[in-house]
């Protein structure tokens, strides 16, 4: 039942054509950084939108049991039991762009792999580390992250780890799995 006390509105920061008109929460510090990424990528000509970010305990169950009846032989590869999701610790935005339809032939399309051919996509993986935010499943981390590649999804981590990730390479589990103990799983 925990929910961060810090909780801010994303459209009490951005336009609706930003944030889609979905009622998007992020913790107030994450706030700037993202309102700097995101006028950078304006100013470079593009047009990226918030689709997700801080999901509940209750939203998670959600997700989880549409993957259940959707894909149950690959639900663990495609969404994160509750409690165990990077979007419950509300540092954690999911992208789009308003290519991905097109490059998919899906009109109603808001994620897929393919996002990293997108214009923002490719802006996000080249700048993201400049304000901050890391790509939290990258496709060669799947074996150790136990996710599927996510190329929209974005954890904030602040510049200079995001910097330091990017510099070696690694994902922020790879890191933490070679820097620290390792984690309890139940």
């Amino acid at each position: 039942t925990f929910e961060p006390a810090d909780l801010v509105m994303l459209e009490d920061y951005f336009d609706r054509e930003v944030t889609l008109g979905y009622p998007t929460q992020i913790r107030a510090v994450i706030v700037e950084p993202l309102i700097e990424m995101m006028s950078a990528m304006e100013a470079a000509g593009l047009r990226p939108f918030i689709i997700s970010g801080y999901r509940s305990y209750a939203q998670q169950v959600i997700a989880r049991e549409k993957w259940l009846r959707d894909a149950p032989e690959r639900v663990n590869i495609l969404t994160a039991p509750p409690c165990h999701s990077e979007q419950q610790l509300v540092t954690t935005v999911d992208f789009g762009s308003p290519e991905l339809p097109d490059i998919v032939g899906q009109p109603d399309i808001e994620f897929h792999t393919y996002f990293y051919q997108t214009s923002e996509g490719l802006w996000l993986a080249e700048n993201a580390h400049r304000y901050g935010f890391t790509l939290s499943y990258p496709r060669a981390a799947q074996e150790v992250t136990g996710f599927f590649y996510e190329p929209w999804h974005y954890r904030y981590v602040g510049t200079e780890m995001a910097t330091q990730l990017r510099e070696m390479g690694l994902s922020l589990t790879e890191f933490q799995l070679a820097s620290q103990p390792e984690p309890c799983i139940p």
